[in-house]
């Protein structure tokens, strides 16, 4: 082989390795562009439902109702379930557990942030669980209804925030 052939093949194998090169580089910049895509794809799912959410949290009747359900309900019998209870008192109940139950359901289809929606309502969930959780075991007896039955996405839900203590979840958000 020549010198000018063996320079030749040279600048060929160059050529060949510098394309090779630049098609990783384009390959790991898309990459990287569509998991930035998705990730802004995925906070932006989480709008609708956090405005829906600071809405409702700005309405009066919806604080008296949880004030109710947190501080009221559990001076009240369970012995009747939730159906035994006065209209008003049910309607409270059913706002409020179906509310939050909407949130625990949006969480688990990856809607809106699991841990996200845990640590800004985990108080309230815990807290409304804790009151309501007789009357809704109640509820499902008196009707024969399984455990799966009348808010049980929220229960998982509340459960699962109340045996795991805050720090843990903090920590998680910071990641």
């Amino acid at each position: 082989m020549t010198v000018e052939e063996e320079v030749i093949v040279d600048v060929s194998m160059l050529i060949n390795v510098g394309a090779v090169i630049v098609s990783i580089l384009a390959l790991i910049t898309s990459a990287l562009l569509a998991r930035n895509q998705f990730r802004a794809q995925r906070h932006g799912n989480h709008v609708g439902p956090l405005v829906e959410l600071l809405r409702e949290f700005r309405s009066l009747e919806f604080h008296r109702n949880y004030a109710f359900i947190r501080n009221e309900l559990p001076k009240l019998s369970s012995d009747k379930g939730i159906s035994g209870l006065d209209e008003d008192i049910q309607r409270k109940i059913y706002d409020i557990g179906y509310f939050l139950q909407l949130y625990s359901i949006l969480a688990y289809m990856d809607v809106i942030d699991r841990e996200f929606i845990g640590s800004l309502l985990r108080r309230r969930y815990v807290e409304a669980w804790t009151s309501l959780e007789p009357f809704v075991r109640k509820e499902r007896e008196l009707q024969g209804l399984p455990d799966s039955a009348i808010l049980n996405v929220f229960e998982r839900f509340a459960v699962h925030l109340r045996d795991h203590p805050p720090a843990d979840i903090q920590i998680a958000l910071r990641r």
